[in-house]
């Protein structure tokens, strides 16, 4: 009979083999994970960039911006719905559906009232696949336009009659365009009003490319959208719709002033990275007014945030897109908010850029 020479693994060597591969893929998993992230991002930016086409195509038809929040319908009419830069992008973006429904006057409920809040779902262009809706079939919102000076819709918000609760073209570039003081008969979301509104109410504020371009400081130095994990949905929804007075963080982004950041970390990009704990306007603009300390923080309603590791992406009027350090000097990051530095409200160590000789921010500012 023949005998078998074959030689078989010993336990210890079984066991170092399987060290070795449980190694191999504890070290290879964080490259997976970078790479997973990497693609989110691409696709966040690809979203961005989309965005800000649309914007600009839109621009090129109706020669203006949007607002942050416009006037949609036939005017003097009760079939007015107001409605979010967002919704003016659909055309553009393959959305023409929905937005014919919104220029309509929105969905007709069963009580036979207009309800341009009824039968929205979330659209894959504007959700950040880093930041994915927390409930299925909400209208989710990942993306914010540029609205300017934090301050201003501050005193707005809290109800302020002085002056610089209005709106100054050249802090930013998306603005409150429903202006609706001498409207009539009333649009069924008029007890929105707020302090802009009243009588006198403050001038609306129209944006154009030409302004930025010939007055202004460019397409390239100033910001158009970027990233919001405070974002709720691309819409108003339910009471809010009607009740909730327009505020420039629901869907939009602002500066501060530098000296607000150096007494407020959460005041700067990515200042606090987390999912909000609010699901309401109402309860953001609450939060816009006085931000909690809580533990985990929410994030502050107005201030660009994102999951990607060190910093937000950010579109610009040219349609370029940029990953915006979260390391941004506070300064550079207003100054590519403000649409025209010259007459901005912006201060620097306690002088108006309009008065200071700093130049604009070059591209590794940022």
């Amino acid at each position: 009979m023949r005998s078998s020479n074959r030689k078989a693994f010993t336990l210890v060597e079984l066991l170092v083999v399987i060290a070795i591969i449980g190694t191999l893929v504890a070290l290879l998993l964080p490259a997976v994970q970078s790479a997973r992230e990497a693609a989110r991002r691409n696709t966040c930016s690809n979203d961005l960039k989309q965005m800000a086409t649309a914007l600009t195509m839109r621009e090129g038809s109706t020669k203006d911006l949007p607002g942050y929040i416009n006037v949609l319908g036939i005017k003097g009419t009760p079939n007015q719905v107001r409605a979010t830069w967002v919704v003016t992008t659909f055309p553009y973006i393959e959305q023409q559906q929905i937005f014919d429904q919104w220029n309509n006057g929105g969905v007709v409920g069963a009580s036979g009232l207009v309800n341009p809040t009824t039968g929205y779902a979330a659209i894959e262009i504007l959700v950040c696949p880093s930041n994915p809706p927390v409930t299925l079939g909400q209208p989710s919102l990942s993306y914010v336009a540029n609205a300017g000076y934090r301050n201003a819709a501050f005193r707005a918000a809290k109800g302020s009659t002085d002056r610089t609760a209005y709106e100054n073209a050249a802090n930013g570039l998306f603005f409150d365009r429903t202006r609706l003081a001498n409207v009539s008969p009333s649009v069924v979301w008029n007890s929105t009003t707020d302090t802009r509104d009243s009588n006198p109410p403050a001038p609306e504020v129209v944006m154009t490319l030409a302004y930025v371009q010939s007055k202004g400081d460019g397409t390239t130095n100033t910001m158009m959208l970027t990233e919001s994990l405070a974002a709720l949905t691309w819409e108003y929804q339910g009471t809010d719709y009607t009740n909730t007075p327009d505020l420039s963080a629901h869907f939009g982004f602002n500066w501060v002033q530098p000296t607000q950041v150096a007494s407020d970390t959460r005041l700067r990009v990515n200042g606090v990275k987390s999912n909000p704990q609010y699901s309401t306007f109402s309860d953001m603009t609450n939060e816009f007014k006085t931000p909690t300390t809580t533990d985990p923080p929410n994030p502050v309603p107005g201030m660009p945030s994102s999951y990607h590791p060190g910093g937000v992406n950010a579109s610009f009027l040219d349609s370029r897109v940029v990953l915006i350090s979260d390391q941004i000097d506070p300064v550079v990051y207003a100054q590519l908010m403000t649409s025209n530095h010259k007459q901005s409200d912006l201060m620097i160590n306690n002088v108006y850029e309009s008065n200071a000789t700093i130049a604009q921010p070059s591209s590794d500012s940022y």
